[in-house]
C-alpha cells in the first residue's frame, strides 16, 4: 500500500457526499461538505476518441457519491482517476495542524538552499530567485515520453543535491518514491504544489516542509479551472490560500 492509499485508509468512515467535480486541462477539483481539494490533471498517452479513448467510466454520476470512493482512485492505473482521487483526498483532509504558516515556498527554498546544491523537480516561479542564493540549481524537467521517471543520469544528479524541491504532481504520476530514494539521506526536501496533501503524514515521508493550498472560494476557483486557466490565474481570484506545514 503506497502513501496515498494509506492516507485514504485513515479517513473517517462516515460517508461524505461529493458536491461537485471539475476536470480542466490543468487542474482537477472535487468539492465536499468538508472542503474543496485540488490536484493537477494528468492524462497518459493514448487515444482521445473511439472505444479505447481515455475517459472516466462513471462520468455523469460522480456527484452524490461518497468522496472516499473517488479518493480510492489514487491507486488506479488510470492517470485521470488518480488526479480525481487526489483531489477528493485533499477535499476530505481536515484543516492542517502543527507548524503552519503562509511562508512562501520560494522564500523557504532560498533560505534552506543558500550556498548549497539544490535539486528542483518540476517548474516553479521561484527558480530564478533560487539561482541567486544557491551554489547550483539542478533542474529536472518533465520528459515528454518518461515524465519524471528516474533514470541513471537523473539519479546521479539527485545524489549530488543537498536539498530538493519536488512538485506534488509526482504523487499523481507515481514517480515520487523513486525520486526520494535517489536523494542523499541528509538532504532537506520540500513538497510543493496545490496537489500536496497538507497533513502530518506527508511530513513522515521525510519532507522538511509541505507547501500546498486550501481552497477558500470554490466558485471562483472552479470557474477558472473550467475555462482552462492555470494556477497563477486561480491565485489571482483570491480563492486559494497558500499554506506551508513544517516539521
Amino acid at each position: 500500500m503506497d502513501f496515498l492509499q494509506q492516507l485514504v485508509a485513515r479517513l473517517p468512515a462516515e460517508p461524505v457526499p461529493v458536491r461537485g467535480v471539475w476536470i480542466g486541462p490543468y487542474w482537477t477539483a472535487v468539492q465536499t461538505a468538508r472542503g474543496t481539494g485540488l490536484a493537477t490533471t494528468t492524462l497518459a498517452d493514448g487515444p482521445t476518441h473511439g472505444p479505447h479513448a481515455q475517459h472516466m467510466a462513471a462520468a455523469g454520476t460522480l456527484v452524490g457519491r461518497d468522496a472516499r470512493e473517488l479518493a480510492a482512485g489514487v491507486a488506479s492505473s488510470f492517470a485521470l482517476a488518480r488526479s480525481l482521487g487526489l483531489a477528493a483526498l485533499n477535499a476530505l483532509l481536515p484543516e492542517p495542524i502543527g507548524k503552519i504558516s503562509e511562508r512562501n515556498a520560494g522564500e523557504l527554498a532560498c533560505a534552506m538552499g543558500a550556498g548549497q546544491v539544490v535539486g528542483v523537480v518540476g517548474w516553479f516561479p521561484f527558480i530564478p530567485q533560487l539561482k541567486k542564493h544557491a551554489a547550483a540549481v539542478e533542474i529536472f524537467e518533465k520528459d515528454p515520453q518518461t515524465g519524471y521517471t528516474l533514470t541513471t543520469e537523473r539519479a546521479e544528479r539527485l545524489a549530488r543535491c543537498d536539498g530538493l524541491c519536488v512538485t506534488a504532481s509526482a504523487l499523481v504520476n507515481q514517480t515520487l518514491g523513486g525520486i526520494l530514494a535517489a536523494v542523499q539521506p541528509g538532504a532537506w526536501k520540500i513538497l510543493v504544489g496545490p496537489s500536496a496533501p497538507l497533513c502530518a503524514e506527508s511530513l513522515e515521508l521525510g519532507f522538511t516542509a509541505i507547501c500546498g493550498a486550501r481552497v477558500t472560494d470554490t466558485d471562483a476557483v472552479v470557474r477558472v479551472i473550467q475555462e482552462g486557466g492555470c494556477f497563477q490565474q486561480i491565485r489571482q481570484t483570491g480563492g486559494v490560500r497558500l499554506l506551508t506545514l513544517e516539521t
